[in-house]
């Protein structure tokens, strides 16, 4: 659960993830540049090369990582555990989202209210939660606040409360969360159609199942701490005013103690048949949804795949938005998004429409996914790269977004990009990169969903 602090979308895939894992879309984590997002054009791009960053492995497995950012007057931090709704045990889908938010219902000597206090006294914006391959804590500060919430942190993580009396109510919250799909059918067809898309466990929902939910015990929540809280493969980035020598001190000071294993988690499968599937339901609107396959990160023409994205749905000037609505007026909301891990690559597309609008809907969608290749002007492609470009740098500017990308990068290639290295692969695409990346991942082997009164057919293959 989030706790004033914000948690941002991803852009460009490594860096936020938010957080890797399933994209924001279908209830899990990925982004587009991994944490980072990535629009004024010509923004003036600063270099960040000259931040001094400095990483250390910890002899219990925990990586550490400190970005120096001297302008800055605040910091903050992101620590990221192995786990998360993969590591769920069958019959108890959403306990580690429980327990995310348990531990910081109490920890050392703190009970819920103290630690509470502690920090909200401090003024520290904070957030804890699980994602699909990982436990999430984050917080923002002024930088002399660091050494407490380093403290904080340390015992949420190492020795948490995880008190009985907490768990109705934060399992009264995630209840509702899953209620309140029924009042926002965008998102309940984006979360059908990741349930059915990829292979198990993959496919859970971030949100849980009532049944798991329901399930988690105060014994089975401790039991789970046990097995998931390890250092082995935790990553802790820190960003912001603090001199590193320092940070390295203050973190052992804390975390030096925490021992254990990572858990493995499971391997990415075979995915599902590609299929179309109807949900009924009585309503003046329809919910079209769409995914095949595309791009992983760390492939070549994964940038190339980022450009694409923007081409196709880079607000008002994206050619699904202008052929869609604008010119045709067919739908009151219309996207696809490019979404990546080390795993695997999905193109999402979206549009909210009427039934007596949906099959044009849907063939003007697949029409414009698949006819992009060889039809880019100068114009229209420089505008597509400057807006990656320009949401990139414009989002880096704070100590969050730094940590949490420096987090991010490293949990999926071991090294930290630097923005500047993102910028200048941008730069390097090429408009017959984008064709081939086209040509290489067609827009076709679609699964469709559908939620509303009336079923769609699959589109045929190109």
């Amino acid at each position: 659960m989030k706790r004033g602090l914000p948690q941002s979308a991803n852009i460009l895939a490594a860096r936020g993830a938010r957080r890797s894992g399933r994209p924001p879309t279908f209830g899990g984590s990925a982004g587009l540049f991994c944490g980072r997002y990535l629009p004024l054009v010509n923004a003036p791009v600063f270099s960040y090369s000259a931040h001094m960053l400095v990483t250390e492995k910890l002899p219990n497995g925990l990586t550490l990582l400190v970005e120096e950012i001297p302008h800055l007057e605040s910091a903050a931090y992101d620590l990221l555990i192995p786990g998360g709704i993969l590591t769920d045990q069958d019959g108890h889908e959403g306990a580690c989202s429980v327990l995310a938010e348990l531990s910081c219902r109490g920890a050392g000597n703190l009970d819920s209210k103290a630690l509470s206090d502690a920090f909200d006294d401090a003024g520290i914006r904070h957030g804890e939660g699980a994602a699909t391959d990982r436990f999430s804590y984050r917080g923002s500060l002024l930088a002399d606040k660091l050494p407490l919430a380093l403290s904080l942190v340390g015992q949420m993580v190492l020795d948490p409360a995880l008190p009985e009396d907490e768990i109705e109510s934060i399992q009264s919250l995630m209840l509702q969360d899953i209620r309140a799909l029924e009042d926002s059918p965008a998102r309940k067809a984006m979360m059908e159609l990741g349930l059915r898309y990829y292979p198990h466990p993959y496919s859970r929902s971030s949100l849980g199942t009532i049944e798991g939910i329901t399930a988690a015990t105060a014994a089975h929540l401790r039991t789970e701490w046990e097995r998931l809280y390890r250092p082995d493969g935790a990553i802790l980035s820190i960003a912001g005013k603090v001199d590193p020598q320092s940070v390295i001190a203050e973190v052992k000071k804390h975390f030096s103690d925490w021992q254990g294993t990572a858990v493995e988690l499971p391997a990415y499968g075979t995915p599902p048949k590609h299929e179309a599937f109807h949900i009924h339901s009585d309503s003046a609107q329809l919910q079209i949804a769409l995914a095949y396959p595309s791009v992983k990160f760390g492939d070549p023409l994964y940038y190339a795949a980022k450009v694409a994205s923007g081409l196709l749905s880079g607000g008002m000037f994206g050619r699904l938005f202008i052929e869609v609505r604008e010119k045709r007026g067919l739908c009151y909301s219309v996207y696809c998004r490019h979404h990546a891990t080390m795993d695997y690559g999905t193109v999402v597309a979206y549009a909210g429409t009427t039934p007596e609008r949906a099959h044009e809907t849907l063939d003007v969608m697949v029409n414009v996914l698949r006819s992009v290749a060889g039809t880019v002007g100068a114009e229209e492609f420089a505008r597509a790269k400057a807006n990656l470009k320009s949401s990139l740098v414009i989002s880096e500017e704070s100590a969050g977004a730094r940590a949490s990308s420096n987090c991010s990068d490293y949990w999926l290639l071991k090294r930290v990009r630097s923005i500047d290295e993102i910028l200048t692969q941008i730069d390097n695409v090429t408009p017959a990169e984008v064709d081939q990346y086209f040509a290489t991942y067609p827009a076709d082997s679609f699964m469709l969903l559908t939620l509303g009164a009336k079923k769609l057919d699959l589109p045929q293959t190109k």
